[in-house]
């Protein structure tokens, strides 16, 4: 009887609501926690519109709405909270109570505080497909050795959650390269997208700006917080080729482009000398 009243609720022109302001409603982070009663309230008008933003909801039940959402608001989180997890991921809606409530206590244990960790699980609801609390602390305690608090690995997550899906490996090879060849600072690499990026690509670019005479490494010993001519790491890694080209480079996008191949052919070219001097060695050692 429900799902019957819930289906015709949508075919019904009553469910002709603004959706560019829900969407936008959607979208916005939480700011505060709310208290008020419209905040707890789950109506057919909110299930409708985010069934229109997400299609895969349709065929979710109403009791499994009420279920789930019971769930997040006894959690702390608002409806709009919970309508934002539901439109980006769907599939938590059908996971069970305990299962929710696993997930959200895993990552309560990373101390990044109620209203942040509310803030990273609204703007990125895959994070909640987390199942290994053991795997997930390892993760988090190795983001944090290089960026040495709880804030700062919240503020790494929350521009780049694709972290928690790579390999310790490349996080390492790229913070190396941030640190040891560019001279970087955390909190620079912190407000960039760089991690996320392939290796070959920020060493691309990052040559380019040396070649043009764009890229000065700093010093071991300034300070940090002294003025440099180089762009800012986000600037390098954030942007668009042409952008990158035009830009911060100022060049054309074609002579980038040309760079990008010979780049491309040069480390093919240090990968096939280095096998062959392993090869050598192996030889002289037999």
């Amino acid at each position: 009887m429900l799902r019957y009243k819930f289906l015709k609720f949508l075919k019904s022109p009553k469910t002709c609501v603004n959706l560019k302001v829900f969407s936008v409603n959607l979208t916005q982070s939480s700011s505060e926690h709310i208290n008020d009663d419209k905040s707890k309230f789950l109506s057919e008008e909110h299930i409708a519109e985010a069934v229109k933003l997400s299609p895969a909801l349709f065929t979710v039940p109403l009791e499994t709405w009420r279920t789930a959402h019971e769930t997040f608001l006894n959690h702390g989180l608002s409806t709009q909270n919970f309508l934002q997890i539901a439109t980006g991921n769907p599939k938590v809606l059908m996971r069970s109570p305990k299962k929710v409530i696993e997930a959200l206590e895993f990552w309560r244990t990373c101390q990044f505080g109620e209203y942040f960790l509310f803030l990273l699980i609204t703007k990125y609801p895959e994070l909640l497909d987390v199942n290994d609390q053991q795997k997930l602390l390892r993760h988090i305690s190795f983001l944090k050795s290089y960026v040495n608090t709880d804030k700062n690995v919240w503020k790494l997550l929350m521009t780049c959650p694709s972290l928690m899906q790579d390999s310790v490996k490349n996080i390492e090879a790229r913070m190396s390269y941030f640190k040891d060849v560019m001279a970087l600072e955390i909190p620079e690499v912190i407000k960039s997208e760089a991690l996320t990026k392939p290796l070959e690509e920020i060493k691309c670019r990052h040559i380019f700006l040396k070649r043009l005479c764009l890229f000065k490494p700093r010093p071991k010993k300034v300070d940090p917080d002294e003025f440099t001519d180089n762009p800012r790491l986000y600037k390098i890694t954030d942007t668009s080729d042409k952008t990158f080209a035009t830009k911060i480079c100022h060049v054309t996008a074609e002579e980038y482009e040309s760079f990008k191949i010979l780049f491309h052919r040069e480390m093919q070219r240090k990968e096939e000398e280095n096998e062959n001097e392993d090869l050598l060695s192996d030889d002289d050692d037999n």
